[in-house]
């Protein structure tokens, strides 16, 4: 699936930079299924193809880390956020 991520800036409490890809994993939330989170989360794999642009904000391949687990949450209008350990770092959608 593609997606837009748009990576929170160093000074809004993101990382220093976006990370240089070209394959990046770490821990999503979705927005519907925000009431299960810490008890459930799941792990994004995104693949880069560009830099982000000016915004920090770049199209990506998506897929979960986990094949067998739940695809219906990288079905298109689907919002999450991408953590590293209690920071979010980027926030995107699934086109």
């Amino acid at each position: 699936m593609k997606a837009r991520v748009c990576w929170v800036k160093k000074e809004d409490g993101g990382r220093d930079t976006p990370p240089p890809g070209p394959r990046y994993s770490t821990v999503a939330r979705f927005e519907e299924e925000k009431d299960k989170w810490t008890r459930e989360a799941w792990s994004l794999v995104l693949e880069f193809y560009d830099a982000p642009d000016e915004s920090l904000c770049m199209l990506v391949d998506v897929s979960l880390l986990n094949p067998d687990g739940p695809t219906k949450l990288l079905h298109p209008g689907r919002v999450f956020e991408l953590y590293e350990g209690r920071q979010v770092v980027a926030r995107g959608e699934v086109l």
